[in-house]
């Protein structure tokens, strides 16, 4: 069953903490308490805390169960103007769900990533995760649509050809 509320990150040591709201939130403090034990935190205040008081000081706690997720933020607002929590970096809740970015954002965006190359390493990670998982028939679709029309070089056709050299017609379809 999937609960949603608010939840903090406690700092027994401390009595520091970080307040946080989840639509899932078993979900949410799974990849929390991933993020601190591997050191990648996106709060290094947090993440330095836990490194020096190790994690049998700090504890995951549920603040409040909230049903309608239209209130998760404020809800969240009000607890973080009650604990003024010092792990948070934004004293504002708000979240990234359903961020509509204008054509100028998402072209600034594109631009930005023009040119970069991602890393041997990154590629071979994700290929793996992808191996043996069948794309989705919406994905098949749009491949297709976008290679209608679209002739093959003489240089790729004489590689498709002995590709298929030697092959039975059955092997091929």
């Amino acid at each position: 069953m999937i609960v949603s509320g608010i939840y903090a990150i406690v700092n027994n040591a401390t009595n520091n903490m970080y307040i946080g709201s989840a639509v899932n939130l078993d979900r949410r403090l799974r990849v929390h308490k991933h993020y601190l034990t591997h050191g990648k935190h996106p709060s290094k205040h947090l993440q330095n805390s836990f490194n020096k008081h190790t994690a049998s000081n700090f504890t995951f706690e549920i603040v409040e169960f909230v049903d309608d997720k239209a209130k998760l933020i404020p809800r969240e607002q009000i607890w973080i103007d009650f604990f003024k929590p010092a792990y948070n970096k934004r004293k504002l809740a708000d979240s990234c769900l359903g961020v509509k970015r204008s054509e100028q954002a998402r072209a600034n965006m594109a631009f930005a990533q023009t040119g970069k190359k991602q890393s041997p390493e990154t590629i071979a990670k994700r290929s793996a995760a992808l191996k043996g998982r069948p794309r989705p028939m919406h994905v098949r679709a749009k491949i297709s649509a976008s290679h209608f029309g679209i002739k093959p070089s003489e240089a790729a056709r004489l590689k498709m050809s002995l590709a298929k050299k030697g092959k039975k017609k059955k092997d091929i379809a």
